[in-house]
C-alpha cells in the first residue's frame, strides 16, 4: 500500500465535531451578526439605558467575529499539524532507513527501541 507523501494525512473528526463546525458555529455566527445589526440598525441613543442596548448589539457581532475566528482557527492548525505530521513521518522513515542500511551494533538498536517506547507509550501508538 503506497502512502501519497504530498498530500497530508486528515486527522479524523467525531461526527460531533463536524456537525458543530459545519452546522451550529455557522448558525451561530449568522444568528449573533444578525441580532447585533437588528440591534445597532434603529438606535439612536439618548439615555443609558439605550447605550445598553447599543453594547448589546455590539456584544453581539462581536460574538459572531469571535466564532467566525475559531471556524477559521479550527480549519488552520488543522491543516497544519496533519503537514507537519505528514513531514515528521518522512523524516522518521528517512532516519530508520538510513540506520537499517548502517552497521549498528545491536545493543544500540535495543537501546534506541527503549528509548523510543519511554518516549511513545505504546497507548498512543496506531
Amino acid at each position: 500500500m503506497g502512502v501519497n507523501w504530498m498530500r497530508p494525512e486528515r486527522l479524523r473528526e467525531t461526527r460531533s465535531q463536524r456537525f458543530f463546525y459545519a452546522m451550529f458555529l455557522p448558525l451561530g455566527v449568522l444568528a449573533n451578526l444578525g441580532l447585533g445589526v437588528f440591534i445597532l440598525t434603529g438606535l439612536h441613543p439618548a439615555s443609558w439605558p439605550e447605550w445598553l442596548q447599543v453594547g448589546t448589539g455590539a456584544l453581539c457581532c462581536v460574538i459572531a467575529g469571535w466564532l467566525a475566528a475559531a471556524a477559521w482557527s479550527k480549519s488552520y492548525w488543522h491543516r497544519s499539524m496533519a503537514r507537519q505530521v505528514a513531514t515528521w513521518r518522512r523524516i522518521a522513515d528517512a532516519f530508520f532507513a538510513w540506520i537499517e542500511e548502517a552497521p549498528v551494533p545491536p545493543e544500540a538498536l535495543r537501546s534506541l527501541r527503549s528509548s523510543l517506547e519511554e518516549a511513545v507509550p505504546s497507548s498512543e501508538r496506531r
